[in-house]
């Protein structure tokens, strides 16, 4: 056989296999639309990322994916189209999926609801999870209760002190009562504005320290010159303020006593650690939004390999950052990294079962339209008539042409967690699945004398073959067995092939073009 007869028994082949993946593309797209399987193994991969790999953890982390599910970020992404005659696709769908789960006894994952999102931005699932974890709020409620500690304990304590000593000393109960009052007045509205959040703490902390000047001031004008308690009182305020503010003579050191670090949010999670129960001690005393916030953790069951993890990444964000506000925000850009990383293996699992499933597919198609392989190829090699029809129909095909049908090949071993965008099912979107692949089977077997299918010449030629076959086994489930490995492979991989071969044959001399042989 020569080499140019190679080449056209080659280009053939492939051009049959392209077609078959295309088929095999088409059907896999389809079921995977109606059973929801990318959708599904988002949803399994997210529960694994948050329990890991402890089966004891699993209730807790399916429990923790099904809030993010209902959480309003992630409810968005999952887009349903809407009229009468959608719906009525939809509900079909959902009879279908509710078939399945009871055949192969699967749950449901999405729980109550029927679909779920088939792709999740990392930042989506990030703000989701932390806004879940509610550690915004959890950040607040302690710094305003150390906050308020801190004027009480440090602040107001510590100058009632001085200003009883210094009535004692000077035998006079009313001084200062009244500069005294309206400083307690000062520092109460000063927690209200920061509680209000119409100041930072860092802003809070320094109008504090103003306060505790602004009362020397005060005293300055009011106490007798030259009295040793009037000198004592001086220094006893000068003491107090340079004991809080510390060497650095900057509120630093203060905001780093007063609000809490990342690993102390995530440890707040955990109903057995210390900081869990200052919280409850504070919600007992304070009541409010801490009482709020300790009823809401109690309803939160977290993985201990999910808290691993976030104390791990808090970990990593408190050092790129000095503000506990950048940390938060650095918190949420390790947890959307996190997340990708997971979601990056999970394409792997996604990708491997694809294949599985494709091979499947691709022995069913084989099998259906009788796609031998050993017979297509002694076919292509002693019909000239079928070789030409189909070299001619991809010598047809110029480069720009192959280039787009190649950005329109499908990709049905990719998984939603690489995708930037769905689809949802919907009537319009079926129809056209349906079509396309009524087309690809129609137009190609009729365009094309492919040596395949149940014709009386094909099985003839099939039998006479299994005369000379040396295996117990039928030839024809050999060649079956090789075509379905081919259509698993891929459209893609075979138009790249074909491609590569069409390059090689056009380099060379076109041969003389012969009269067909005769069958």
């Amino acid at each position: 056989m020569s080499l140019p007869i190679v080449l056209e028994v080659a280009v053939g082949i492939i051009f049959i296999y392209l077609t078959l993946s295309l088929v095999a593309s088409e059907v896999q797209e389809i079921i995977s639309s109606l059973l929801q399987w990318r959708a599904e193994h988002l949803k399994y991969s997210i529960e694994q990322l948050l329990a890991g790999e402890a089966p004891s953890d699993k209730n807790s982390a399916r429990q923790l994916a099904d809030r993010l599910y209902h959480s309003a970020l992630i409810r968005n992404l999952n887009y349903e189209a809407q009229g009468r005659l959608a719906r009525f696709v939809r509900s079909i769908l959902h009879v279908v999926g509710a078939v399945y789960r009871w055949v192969t006894r699967s749950r449901n994952v999405f729980a109550g609801d029927t679909s779920g999102p088939s792709y999740i931005p990392p930042e989506t699932f990030a703000v989701s999870l932390l806004e879940n974890l509610q550690l915004e709020q959890l950040q607040q409620v302690m710094t305003e209760s150390r906050l308020r500690r801190f004027v009480r304990e440090r602040i107001s304590l510590p100058v009632n002190n001085i200003v009883n000593d210094i009535k004692a000393s000077l035998g006079d109960e009313f001084v200062l009562s009244a500069e005294l009052r309206h400083f307690e007045a000062s520092l109460e509205q000063i927690i209200v504005d920061y509680q209000a959040q119409r100041v930072t703490l860092a802003q809070t902390l320094d109008r504090l320290i103003a306060e505790l000047s602004g009362l020397a001031d005060l005293a300055e004008q009011v106490l007798p010159e030259g009295q040793p308690a009037t000198e004592t009182f001086r220094r006893r305020l000068r003491y107090l303020r340079s004991n809080l503010l510390g060497n650095l003579d900057s509120v630093v050191v203060l905001l780093k006593q007063i609000q809490p670090t990342l690993q102390e949010l995530i440890a707040l999670l955990d109903n057995h650690s210390r900081l869990y129960r200052e919280l409850v001690t504070i919600a007992t005393q304070e009541g409010g939004s801490a009482k709020q916030m300790v009823a809401q953790l109690k309803t939160l069951q977290l993985p201990p390999y999910l808290q691993e993890s976030l104390l791990t990444l808090a970990g990593q964000a408190q050092l790129k950052v000095e503000t506990a506000e950048g940390a938060l925000r650095q918190l949420q850009t390790e947890v959307e990294q996190w997340f990708e990383h997971g979601m990056t293996r999970a394409s792997g699992v996604y990708k491997r079962n694809s294949k599985v499933v494709a091979l499947l597919i691709g022995f069913a198609i084989a099998v259906i339209f009788n796609a031998d392989t050993f017979h297509m190829v002694s076919r292509l090699s002693i019909d000239q008539a079928v070789r030409s029809s189909i070299v001619q129909s991809v010598d047809q095909l110029n480069p720009q042409t192959l280039a787009e049908v190649a950005g329109q090949l499908p990709a049905t071993d990719q998984p939603e967690t690489d995708r930037t965008e769905t689809a949802p099912v919907d009537a319009n979107q079926l129809a056209a699945e349906l079509q396309s692949l009524g087309d690809a089977v129609s137009q190609t077997l009729e365009a094309y004398q492919l040596p395949m299918g149940r014709t009386e010449s094909v099985l003839s030629a099939q039998q006479a073959a299994e005369a000379s076959w040396p295996l117990p086994m039928p030839r024809r489930w050999f060649g079956w067995l090789i075509t379905s490995l081919a259509i698993a492979m891929g459209s893609q991989f075979w138009f790249d092939a074909l491609r590569r071969v069409v390059s090689v044959r056009s380099s060379g001399a076109k041969p003389t073009q012969t009269a067909p042989e005769s069958k």
